[in-house]
């Protein structure tokens, strides 16, 4: 059975998979309809990071589709990790307990780690400030149903690039042949990894960067705030000094288009105005919704049910 790790390892059939699973199962939760696919199973969520939004939508999916729901909310310091066991070995303890692991950590190939030696499929909820596999699959799944397509977009992400894990998920779901062009906003500090950009251009995906988005804000289909994550700087002065370099506000609205999607993986700090939640254009509590639905997907798509 597959691992979700990263989506540099996803194909596009699965990929198209998982999305078309999501399709299905928001009918059938909407309709009341849902099935009880996972009755037999148990989900573990393990999450050495804090989180809201992730983990509860998986434990929520999983209860959901009918699992039992294994779960610790701060494994840092409430597993044995905190008397330090390696993740390898939790991993494998895992897989005794559970028939999928869910797992968030602060260390960039944890997931990978754990998928070496594990027994039961991973899926990876965020690693530092590497990837987050599944909040990519959720915001594909809501840009195609917002807009109704995936190709010829204008999709622009602003603000805090460089340890943006959506952000660094999301590229490889995209193909040269979908025709996207992509803008990166953001200061000189924060902007998108050179390993990045360099794997973009190898894949001949187009792409701009930019410190300023005044006078490109009118082209944009998706706009796709990103919080300035504190957490990851090694040092509070520089975290000060760009931590409000791109806000989004009630005035840009008038310059964007008017079926423009805004969207942002939450939770958010200041880098998108209140004002903003009232308009239509606003897509980031739907954005999270989807997650439900997405998440149901791959646990299903891990543990091969269709």
């Amino acid at each position: 059975m597959p691992n979700l790790v990263s989506t540099k390892e996803l194909s596009q059939k699965g990929r198209d998979a998982i999305l078309a699973l999501a399709e299905k199962l928001e009918r059938e939760y909407k309709k009341g309809k849902l099935k009880k696919y996972l009755e037999d199973k148990v989900i573990a969520c393990i999450f050495f990071e804090p989180s809201t939004r992730t983990r509860l939508s998986f434990e929520s999916a999983a209860k959901r589709l009918g699992a039992q729901v294994i779960s610790t909310e701060n494994a840092e310091s409430n597993s044995s990790a905190f008397k330090g066991e390696s993740i390898e070995d939790t991993a494998r303890m895992l897989s005794i307990y559970a028939d999928a692991i869910v797992m968030r950590h602060r260390q960039a190939g944890a997931a990978h780690a754990a998928a070496e030696v594990s027994e039961r499929p991973i899926v990876n909820a965020g690693d530092g400030a590497n990837e987050h596999p599944t909040q990519a699959l959720q915001d594909v799944y809501t840009i195609k149903s917002l807009l109704g397509r995936l190709e010829n977009l204008n999709i622009a992400y602003a603000g805090d690039l460089l340890y943006s894990r959506p952000l660094h998920s999301i590229m490889p779901l995209f193909s040269t042949e979908q025709k996207n062009n992509f803008y990166f906003i953001s200061p000189p500090e924060l902007r998108l990894p050179l390993e990045f950009r360099k794997a973009l251009e190898g894949r001949g995906i187009k792409f701009t960067e930019s410190e300023d988005w005044q006078k490109i804000l009118p082209e944009f289909d998706v706009l796709y705030m990103t919080r300035v994550q504190k957490e990851r700087f090694p040092d509070a002065g520089q975290y000060e000094k760009v931590k409000d370099s791109f806000i989004l506000r009630s005035e840009h609205l008038k310059t964007m288009k008017k079926d423009a999607v805004i969207m942002h993986a939450l939770p958010r700090v200041n880098e998108i105005e209140i004002s903003v939640d009232t308009d239509p254009r606003a897509a980031y509590f739907r954005q999270a919704e989807n997650g439900l639905y997405v998440r149901m997907a791959i646990l299903l798509w891990c543990l091969g049910i269709k």
